[in-house]
């Protein structure tokens, strides 16, 4: 049986409680439809310590306003952790490390560019925007693209 600490729901438990805790003590509350996204918190949080530490003025949502919004370090260290507790870290060369740099930029730059993260975009169509809809569906018609791209790939190597 596992130990309850490396649950799911364990975690699901800790992170809601928390998020409730955190929302009622110190007045952060997220902005309508706002979810967690590794391309929109990282870019929160450089554009946060660029207006407190350099005085940019480059701007940040509703949610960062009290605090910088934390989630990218976060979820890496937590990653981080959870290998080493589980003897699963290794560092691995990447085999097309160019191509991965390229792939990984256009899709950060892309998400950007998009304004939001998929949840994010779901939550909108769900709320009626129109952004939302043409969002979701230019994630669905990349989805296809990829999934189609990467057959190709895989059945030329065979």
């Amino acid at each position: 049986m596992k130990n309850i600490s490396d649950s799911v729901f364990f975690a699901g438990i800790v992170l809601g409680f928390g998020a409730a805790t955190v929302q009622a003590y110190f007045n952060l509350i997220p902005p309508m439809a706002y979810g967690v996204c590794m391309v929109c918190h990282p870019k929160e949080l450089v554009n946060w310590l660029a207006d407190h530490l350099l005085n940019t003025h480059w701007g940040y949502s509703m949610a960062a306003i009290n605090a910088p919004i934390m989630t990218v370090v976060g979820v890496a260290l937590g990653a981080g952790i959870a290998a080493l507790r589980h003897h699963e870290f290794k560092w691995r060369p990447a085999r097309q490390p160019i191509l991965y740099f390229i792939f990984g930029f256009l899709m950060i730059n892309f998400g950007l560019i998009l304004g939001s993260c998929p949840i994010r975009i779901v939550l909108l169509s769900a709320y009626g925007s129109i952004v939302g809809l043409i969002g979701w569906a230019c994630i669905i018609i990349g989805v296809g693209v990829g999934i189609v791209a990467m057959r190709w790939n895989a059945s030329r190597s065979i």
